[in-house]
Protein backbone atom coordinates (compact mmCIF):
# COMPACT_ATOMS: atom_id res chain seq x y z
CA UNK A 1 0.00 0.00 0.00
CA UNK A 2 1.31 3.43 -0.96
CA UNK A 3 1.18 6.37 1.41
CA UNK A 4 2.14 10.02 0.80
CA UNK A 5 3.18 12.11 3.80
CA UNK A 6 4.05 15.80 4.15
CA UNK A 7 6.89 16.80 6.46
CA UNK A 8 7.90 20.42 7.08
CA UNK A 9 10.67 20.08 8.08
CA UNK A 10 11.47 16.38 7.59
CA UNK A 11 12.70 14.26 10.47
CA UNK A 12 16.04 12.49 10.60
CA UNK A 13 14.75 9.16 9.24
CA UNK A 14 13.13 10.76 6.21
CA UNK A 15 16.15 12.93 5.51
CA UNK A 16 18.43 9.90 5.58
CA UNK A 17 16.15 7.83 3.37
CA UNK A 18 15.64 10.67 0.87
CA UNK A 19 19.37 11.38 0.64
CA UNK A 20 20.09 7.69 0.11
CA UNK A 21 17.49 7.43 -2.67
CA UNK A 22 18.90 10.51 -4.43
CA UNK A 23 22.45 9.16 -4.11
CA UNK A 24 21.47 5.74 -5.51
CA UNK A 25 19.77 7.31 -8.53
CA UNK A 26 22.74 9.59 -9.22
CA UNK A 27 25.19 6.68 -9.08
CA UNK A 28 23.13 4.61 -11.53
CA UNK A 29 22.23 7.41 -13.94
CA UNK A 30 25.30 9.64 -13.76
CA UNK A 31 23.00 12.66 -13.36
CA UNK A 32 22.49 14.52 -10.05
CA UNK A 33 19.05 13.68 -8.67
CA UNK A 34 19.06 16.78 -6.45
CA UNK A 35 20.81 20.10 -6.92
CA UNK A 36 23.47 20.99 -4.34
CA UNK A 37 21.25 23.69 -2.84
CA UNK A 38 18.40 21.28 -2.11
CA UNK A 39 20.64 18.42 -1.00
CA UNK A 40 22.45 20.63 1.51
CA UNK A 41 19.13 22.02 2.76
CA UNK A 42 17.78 18.49 3.19
CA UNK A 43 20.83 17.29 5.12
CA UNK A 44 21.04 20.40 7.32
CA UNK A 45 17.40 20.54 8.33
CA UNK A 46 17.88 18.73 11.64
CA UNK A 47 20.11 21.56 12.83
CA UNK A 48 17.53 24.33 12.37
CA UNK A 49 13.99 25.18 13.40
CA UNK A 50 13.05 25.59 9.74
CA UNK A 51 13.88 23.40 6.77
CA UNK A 52 12.54 22.17 3.46
CA UNK A 53 9.03 20.91 2.87
CA UNK A 54 9.12 17.26 1.76
CA UNK A 55 6.30 15.16 0.31
CA UNK A 56 7.32 11.50 0.57
CA UNK A 57 5.77 8.48 -1.14
CA UNK A 58 6.29 5.09 0.52
CA UNK A 59 5.31 1.66 -0.77
CA UNK A 60 5.02 -0.95 2.01
CA UNK A 61 7.20 1.32 4.14
CA UNK A 62 9.95 1.80 1.54
CA UNK A 63 10.57 5.29 0.19
CA UNK A 64 10.08 5.27 -3.59
CA UNK A 65 9.99 9.02 -4.23
CA UNK A 66 9.90 12.46 -2.70
CA UNK A 67 9.32 16.07 -3.65
CA UNK A 68 11.33 18.78 -1.90
CA UNK A 69 10.68 22.52 -1.78
CA UNK A 70 13.49 24.67 -0.40
CA UNK A 71 13.73 28.42 0.03
CA UNK A 72 16.02 30.30 -2.36
CA UNK A 73 16.80 34.02 -2.64
CA UNK A 74 13.40 35.20 -3.82
CA UNK A 75 11.47 32.00 -4.54
CA UNK A 76 11.04 28.38 -3.46
CA UNK A 77 12.72 25.68 -5.55
CA UNK A 78 10.93 22.38 -6.23
CA UNK A 79 12.67 19.18 -7.32
CA UNK A 80 11.20 15.67 -7.42
CA UNK A 81 13.10 12.39 -7.06
CA UNK A 82 11.44 9.06 -7.93
CA UNK A 83 12.85 5.55 -8.16
CA UNK A 84 13.00 5.11 -11.96
CA UNK A 85 12.48 1.32 -11.92
CA UNK A 86 8.84 1.49 -10.80
CA UNK A 87 6.32 1.13 -13.61
CA UNK A 88 4.33 4.29 -12.83
CA UNK A 89 7.28 6.55 -11.97
CA UNK A 90 5.89 9.50 -13.95
CA UNK A 91 2.50 9.29 -12.21
CA UNK A 92 4.21 9.17 -8.81
CA UNK A 93 6.31 12.19 -9.74
CA UNK A 94 3.25 14.14 -10.86
CA UNK A 95 1.37 13.32 -7.66
CA UNK A 96 4.33 14.34 -5.49
CA UNK A 97 4.79 17.61 -7.37
CA UNK A 98 1.13 18.56 -7.06
CA UNK A 99 0.87 17.49 -3.41
CA UNK A 100 3.99 19.40 -2.36
CA UNK A 101 3.09 22.58 -4.24
CA UNK A 102 -0.41 22.55 -2.77
CA UNK A 103 0.99 22.11 0.75
CA UNK A 104 3.57 24.84 0.20
CA UNK A 105 1.03 27.32 -1.11
CA UNK A 106 -1.23 26.71 1.87
CA UNK A 107 1.62 27.94 4.09
CA UNK A 108 1.78 31.22 2.14
CA UNK A 109 5.31 30.47 0.96
CA UNK A 110 7.28 32.18 -1.80
CA UNK A 111 6.47 31.49 -5.48
CA UNK A 112 7.53 28.02 -6.61
CA UNK A 113 10.10 27.32 -9.34
CA UNK A 114 10.17 23.70 -10.60
CA UNK A 115 13.25 22.43 -12.44
CA UNK A 116 12.82 19.63 -15.02
CA UNK A 117 15.34 17.92 -17.30
CA UNK A 118 14.55 17.85 -21.03
CA UNK A 119 10.81 18.36 -20.34
CA UNK A 120 8.22 16.61 -22.49
CA UNK A 121 4.79 17.82 -23.59
CA UNK A 122 3.38 15.89 -20.62
CA UNK A 123 5.70 17.79 -18.26
CA UNK A 124 4.54 21.11 -19.70
CA UNK A 125 0.90 20.05 -19.14
CA UNK A 126 1.58 19.14 -15.48
CA UNK A 127 3.33 22.46 -14.92
CA UNK A 128 0.38 24.26 -16.53
CA UNK A 129 -2.00 22.55 -14.06
CA UNK A 130 0.16 24.03 -11.31
CA UNK A 131 -0.08 27.50 -12.90
CA UNK A 132 3.61 27.41 -13.78
CA UNK A 133 5.13 28.55 -17.06
CA UNK A 134 8.69 28.30 -18.49
CA UNK A 135 10.80 31.08 -16.98
CA UNK A 136 14.43 30.00 -17.35
CA UNK A 137 16.48 27.47 -19.30
CA UNK A 138 19.81 26.01 -18.25
CA UNK A 139 22.26 24.08 -20.43
CA UNK A 140 24.53 21.34 -19.16
CA UNK A 141 27.49 21.43 -21.55
CA UNK A 142 30.29 18.86 -21.83
CA UNK A 143 33.61 18.34 -23.61
CA UNK A 144 36.42 15.77 -23.51
CA UNK A 145 39.71 16.43 -21.76
CA UNK A 146 42.47 17.43 -21.93
CA UNK A 147 41.82 20.67 -23.78
CA UNK A 148 44.42 21.45 -26.47
CA UNK A 149 45.04 24.89 -24.91
CA UNK A 150 46.22 25.59 -21.39
CA UNK A 151 45.65 28.73 -19.35
CA UNK A 152 48.25 31.46 -19.75
CA UNK A 153 47.36 33.23 -16.49
CA UNK A 154 48.69 32.13 -13.10
CA UNK A 155 46.15 30.96 -10.56
CA UNK A 156 46.58 29.61 -7.05
CA UNK A 157 44.73 27.35 -4.64
CA UNK A 158 41.87 28.85 -2.66
CA UNK A 159 42.77 29.18 1.03
CA UNK A 160 39.76 28.52 3.31
CA UNK A 161 39.48 31.16 5.99
CA UNK A 162 41.92 33.58 4.40
CA UNK A 163 40.06 33.96 1.07
CA UNK A 164 36.46 33.61 2.22
CA UNK A 165 35.46 37.27 2.50
CA UNK A 166 37.23 38.38 -0.69
CA UNK A 167 35.68 35.50 -2.61
CA UNK A 168 32.19 36.26 -1.30
CA UNK A 169 32.56 39.88 -2.36
CA UNK A 170 33.49 38.93 -5.94
CA UNK A 171 30.89 36.16 -6.16
CA UNK A 172 28.03 38.33 -4.94
CA UNK A 173 28.94 41.22 -7.25
CA UNK A 174 29.27 38.91 -10.24
CA UNK A 175 25.96 37.13 -9.52
CA UNK A 176 23.97 40.06 -8.14
CA UNK A 177 20.97 39.19 -10.34
CA UNK A 178 21.28 35.40 -10.07
CA UNK A 179 18.56 33.48 -8.22
CA UNK A 180 20.78 30.79 -6.63
CA UNK A 181 24.41 31.88 -6.84
CA UNK A 182 23.95 35.48 -5.72
CA UNK A 183 23.60 36.60 -2.13
CA UNK A 184 25.83 33.91 -0.62
CA UNK A 185 26.86 34.24 3.00
CA UNK A 186 29.81 32.87 4.93
CA UNK A 187 27.56 30.04 6.13
CA UNK A 188 26.63 29.18 2.53
CA UNK A 189 30.28 28.97 1.56
CA UNK A 190 31.28 26.94 4.60
CA UNK A 191 28.54 24.41 3.93
CA UNK A 192 30.20 23.73 0.56
CA UNK A 193 33.63 23.62 2.19
CA UNK A 194 32.39 20.90 4.54
CA UNK A 195 31.33 18.66 1.65
CA UNK A 196 33.48 15.54 1.01
CA UNK A 197 34.15 16.61 -2.59
CA UNK A 198 35.59 20.01 -1.61
CA UNK A 199 39.24 20.37 -2.67
CA UNK A 200 40.98 23.75 -2.28
CA UNK A 201 43.48 22.74 -4.98
CA UNK A 202 40.58 22.49 -7.45
CA UNK A 203 39.37 25.97 -6.49
CA UNK A 204 41.49 28.23 -8.69
CA UNK A 205 41.85 31.91 -7.71
CA UNK A 206 43.21 34.72 -9.88
CA UNK A 207 44.71 37.86 -8.33
CA UNK A 208 46.22 41.07 -9.67
CA UNK A 209 48.13 43.44 -7.40
CA UNK A 210 46.95 41.45 -4.41
CA UNK A 211 43.26 41.79 -5.31
CA UNK A 212 41.06 38.78 -6.05
CA UNK A 213 39.56 39.41 -9.50
CA UNK A 214 38.23 36.02 -10.55
CA UNK A 215 38.01 32.34 -9.80
CA UNK A 216 37.15 28.94 -11.23
CA UNK A 217 35.85 26.46 -8.66
CA UNK A 218 35.81 22.84 -9.84
CA UNK A 219 34.06 19.77 -8.48
CA UNK A 220 34.74 16.11 -9.25
CA UNK A 221 31.75 13.76 -9.49
CA UNK A 222 33.66 10.67 -8.42
CA UNK A 223 30.61 8.42 -7.91
CA UNK A 224 29.74 8.27 -11.62
CA UNK A 225 31.48 6.34 -14.41
CA UNK A 226 33.32 7.93 -16.04
CA UNK A 227 34.22 10.53 -13.43
CA UNK A 228 33.05 13.99 -14.51
CA UNK A 229 34.88 17.18 -13.57
CA UNK A 230 32.54 20.15 -13.25
CA UNK A 231 33.26 23.85 -13.66
CA UNK A 232 31.16 24.38 -10.54
CA UNK A 233 31.24 28.19 -10.23
CA UNK A 234 33.24 30.60 -12.36
CA UNK A 235 33.18 34.39 -12.26
CA UNK A 236 35.13 37.54 -12.99
CA UNK A 237 34.72 40.63 -10.85
CA UNK A 238 32.70 43.23 -12.82
CA UNK A 239 35.62 45.65 -12.49
CA UNK A 240 37.79 43.28 -14.56
CA UNK A 241 35.40 42.53 -17.43
CA UNK A 242 36.71 42.86 -20.96
CA UNK A 243 40.18 41.43 -20.24
CA UNK A 244 39.57 37.91 -21.55
CA UNK A 245 39.65 36.45 -18.04
CA UNK A 246 36.55 34.31 -18.58
CA UNK A 247 38.30 32.15 -21.17
CA UNK A 248 41.51 31.96 -19.19
CA UNK A 249 39.77 31.01 -15.96
CA UNK A 250 37.77 28.32 -17.76
CA UNK A 251 41.02 26.90 -19.12
CA UNK A 252 42.56 27.05 -15.64
CA UNK A 253 39.65 24.99 -14.34
CA UNK A 254 39.91 22.49 -17.20
CA UNK A 255 43.65 22.18 -16.57
CA UNK A 256 42.96 21.45 -12.90
CA UNK A 257 40.39 18.78 -13.77
CA UNK A 258 42.53 17.11 -16.45
CA UNK A 259 45.63 17.16 -14.25
CA UNK A 260 43.71 14.95 -11.80
CA UNK A 261 43.20 12.32 -14.51
CA UNK A 262 39.59 13.16 -15.42
CA UNK A 263 38.67 12.95 -19.11
CA UNK A 264 35.18 14.55 -19.17
CA UNK A 265 34.32 18.12 -18.15
CA UNK A 266 30.91 19.70 -17.72
CA UNK A 267 29.36 22.99 -16.66
CA UNK A 268 25.96 24.61 -16.34
CA UNK A 269 25.08 27.92 -17.98
CA UNK A 270 21.93 29.94 -18.49
CA UNK A 271 20.71 29.45 -22.05
CA UNK A 272 19.96 33.16 -22.23
CA UNK A 273 23.57 34.09 -21.43
CA UNK A 274 24.56 34.07 -25.09
CA UNK A 275 28.03 35.49 -24.45
CA UNK A 276 28.91 32.68 -22.03
CA UNK A 277 27.34 29.98 -24.22
CA UNK A 278 29.34 31.24 -27.22
CA UNK A 279 32.54 31.24 -25.15
CA UNK A 280 32.01 27.65 -24.06
CA UNK A 281 31.14 26.56 -27.59
CA UNK A 282 34.40 28.09 -28.82
CA UNK A 283 36.16 26.08 -26.12
CA UNK A 284 34.66 22.88 -27.53
CA UNK A 285 31.68 22.36 -25.23
CA UNK A 286 28.42 20.95 -26.60
CA UNK A 287 24.96 20.95 -25.04
CA UNK A 288 24.49 17.61 -23.25
CA UNK A 289 21.23 18.26 -21.38
CA UNK A 290 18.63 21.01 -21.03
CA UNK A 291 17.01 21.97 -17.72
CA UNK A 292 13.89 24.12 -17.80
CA UNK A 293 12.53 26.08 -14.83
CA UNK A 294 8.77 26.53 -14.57
CA UNK A 295 7.65 29.42 -12.38
CA UNK A 296 4.87 31.90 -11.84
CA UNK A 297 3.86 33.96 -14.85
CA UNK A 298 4.64 37.68 -14.56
Amino acid sequence: MRVVEIANPPGAELRTAASALADDIERSSGVPALSDHLRLDLNASDERDAGPLVAACRDAGTLIGFAQISAANDNAVLEVVVEPSIADAVAVRDDLAETSVDAHRRTGGAPVVWWLDDPTAHDHAVAHRLDLVPVRELFEMRRPLPHPDRATIATRDFVPGADDEAWLSVNNRAFAEHGEQGGWTLDTLRLRQSEPWFDPAGFRVYEADGELLGFCWTKLHADVDPVVGEIYVIAVDPSAHGQGLGRQLTLAGLDSIADRGVTVANLYVDAGNTAAVSLYERLGFDVHRRRLAFGAST
